[in-house]
């Protein structure tokens, strides 16, 4: 471990800090955006937090799932877009499946649903 200093690079506020004799400096300057209490650091790590806990979940929903690795390839592929606001929902089918995702008020809704129809023509 060695004691060193980062710097916030949304406020650009300067904190010391022990780390890995490993880090680099980037890696440094991202504990610290980790630490700080910047809105916008806030922001951001609240995003990255959403990212990886939505893939986990995506991953630990479809595990037992046979077929449906399209749809969570799709939907893991998604969860940056939609987790940055930059798409409003996701929504893939395939034969009588439906995987969507959308955002919520506390993070990130995803769903999967079996459907049949049956129908006749004469």
């Amino acid at each position: 471990m060695k004691t060193t200093t980062g710097k916030c690079k949304y406020c650009g506020q300067i904190m010391t800090l022990e780390v890995p004799e490993s880090f680099t400096q980037e890696d440094i300057d991202q504990e610290v955006e980790k630490k700080c209490s910047c809105p916008e650091a806030k922001a951001f790590w609240k995003i990255e937090e959403n990212i990886a806990c939505t893939e986990s979940t995506i991953r630990d929903f479809f595990e037992d799932k046979d077929g449906m690795d399209a749809i969570r390839n799709l939907l893991l592929s998604a969860t940056r877009p939609l987790a940055e606001g930059k798409i409003g929902k996701i929504t893939i089918t395939k034969g009588g499946y439906t995987g969507s995702m959308k955002p919520t008020k506390d993070g990130i809704k995803i769903s999967l649903k079996y459907t049949t129809e049956d129908s006749v023509e004469s």
